[in-house]
């Protein structure tokens, strides 16, 4: 009984997959390194559009003048309170607006935009009482204060300012 083996020869399977598998590893090889390139490139690119930016040089203002703006805005104030005595809020929160812009004005420290914590770490003791001072009757849900003393410490420093 004669028995044939008819053996493949080794390559004789197509080579359509080795192509396909090799074309894809081969893409994503370039894709890595083209991500990789990409990140390198454009920090380097952040790092030169980079620009110093200069702060303001603070001049300093004609205090006279200035003390004279800042006293007819607490004088508006309290005009307006003693049209209407129950508006012991605005009242309060325009007395706190008007020293926090004038001691920005007069020393170019943004105090007008700091809390009464950050106040405190300055060296305007008087600015953080006063600030304190408003601060309840600013922020109570039933606004009790004496407006006229507060309005009067309000103008003592404005006009006591150096």
């Amino acid at each position: 009984m004669p028995t044939t083996i008819d053996l493949r020869r080794l390559f004789d399977y197509s080579s359509l997959p080795i192509l396909i598998t090799g074309v894809v590893l081969g893409l994503l090889t370039l894709l890595i390194i083209g991500m990789f390139l990409y990140g390198v490139l454009k920090n380097l690119k952040v790092k030169t559009k980079e620009k110093v930016v200069e702060e303001p040089v603070f001049v300093k203002p004609d205090i006279a003048k200035l003390k004279t703006q800042y006293l007819a805005a607490l004088d508006k104030i309290e005009a307006s309170y003693n049209q209407d005595t129950t508006k012991i809020r605005p009242a309060y929160e325009g007395m706190s607006k008007v020293v926090r812009e004038f001691v920005y004005k007069a020393t170019g420290t943004e105090v007008d935009k700091f809390t009464l914590a950050e106040i405190s770490n300055t060296e305007f003791k008087e600015l953080t009482m006063l600030v304190g001072e408003y601060y309840k009757p600013e922020f109570d849900k039933i606004s009790e204060g004496d407006v006229r003393a507060s309005l009067e410490k309000s103008r003592r420093l404005v006009a006591e300012w150096n």
